[in-house]
C-alpha cells in the first residue's frame, strides 16, 4: 500500500515496491495487464514469462486446426482465438513441452486470466466464469 494522500491520516504500511515489469511479449496473444497480474504471482520469473507463453504458443499453433475440430470456440477475435477445453487438457501440453508443475500452473493461469478479461470485456463474465467451473481456457494467436 501506499501512504496516505490526505493529511493527518496514518500511514497505510509500507510503500511496495512495483513489480516487475514483464518483457515485451508481443508475440503471445494476452493483454499487458493480464502478463502483469500473472507475472505478480508467485509463478515464473517475469522476464522468463514471455519465451515460455512463446514456446506454449507456437505448440498450440500446431494445434490450431485441432482445436477447432474438437473444442467449442465461445469467441474469436482477429488477435485471437479462444477455446474451452477439459480440465486435463494442460497436462497434456506440459507433457509435450517438458514444463515443470509451475511452469504449466502459470501458463493455465494466463490462459484463464485472459479469458476472464475478455469476458468481462464483452459482457460475458458470468458465463466465461462459470465455464471455467467445469473446463479451462486455451487462447491462440490468428494465424
Amino acid at each position: 500500500m501506499r501512504r496516505s494522500e490526505f493529511p493527518g491520516r496514518p500511514d497505510d504500511g509500507p510503500d511496495q515496491p512495483d513489480p516487475t515489469p514483464v518483457p515485451d511479449a508481443d508475440d503471445v496473444p494476452f493483454d499487458a495487464a493480464v502478463l502483469q497480474q500473472v507475472a505478480g504471482g508467485d509463478g515464473v520469473d517475469p522476464r522468463t514469462l514471455p519465451e515460455l507463453l512463446g514456446r506454449v504458443e507456437a505448440h498450440l499453433t500446431e494445434s490450431r486446426a485441432s482445436l477447432r475440430r474438437k473444442f467449442e470456440s465461445p469467441y474469436s477475435d482477429d488477435r485471437r482465438e479462444l477455446f474451452f477445453v477439459p480440465p486435463d487438457y494442460w497436462e497434456g501440453v506440459a507433457s509435450a513441452l517438458s514444463l515443470t508443475p509451475q511452469e504449466a500452473l502459470t501458463v493455465r493461469q494466463t490462459h484463464e486470466r485472459q479469458l476472464l478479461r475478455i469476458g468481462a470485456e464483452a459482457r460475458r463474465g458470468s458465463e466465461f466464469d462459470a465455464a471455467l467451473d467445469i473446463r479451462t481456457a486455451v487462447v491462440v494467436g490468428r494465424e
